[in-house]
């Protein structure tokens, strides 16, 4: 966390008074070399405030390679993101190429715009699938089909 502007002034103040950054940063409960960059970064570059954090550019995938990626999509939209993320001319993960056509808002393999499947829904949203889905159930229906075609017989 970067000292307050009031307390950056009131070091520099205390340096230029005195000269020294040992005793100003013991007056001050900071350190010397603290002290010795507030004082080289207010005479390099005219200021007192903390320098921005810096932020490096994670993008991996600049404006050609999403060109490439929505080309790539057109030409075969068929494509799963592992084949994609193989045909970029760029070595990048399947999740970069996952986030990159979310970026680019590119329609994935199973979309609304497929025909619909010719049998339709099976089911309806949340029912449940028979009457009684347990493994126990299943193995007392197979046991009762088994004696009733001894019994036939």
């Amino acid at each position: 966390m970067a000292y307050p502007k009031e307390y950056r002034r009131a070091v520099a103040a205390a340096y230029d008074a005195c000269g020294s950054s040992a005793k100003v940063a013991k007056q001050f409960h900071c350190s010397e070399s603290w002290v010795r960059r507030l004082i080289q970064r207010r005479r390099e570059l005219q200021t007192l405030d903390p320098l921005p954090p810096y932020l490096p550019d994670n993008v991996k995938l600049k404006d050609k390679d999403m060109e490439q990626l929505a080309r790539l999509v057109a030409e075969r939209p068929d494509m799963t993101l592992g084949e994609l993320a193989d045909a970029l001319d760029k070595k990048v993960s399947v999740s970069t190429v996952h986030r990159a056509t979310q970026k680019l808002k590119l329609p994935f393999k199973k979309s609304r715009s497929s025909p619909p499947s010719r049998i339709g829904r099976t089911s309806s949203k949340g029912e449940r699938t028979g009457t009684n889905s347990s493994p126990a159930s299943s193995l007392k229906s197979l046991f009762l089909s088994m004696n009733s075609a001894q019994r036939r017989t």
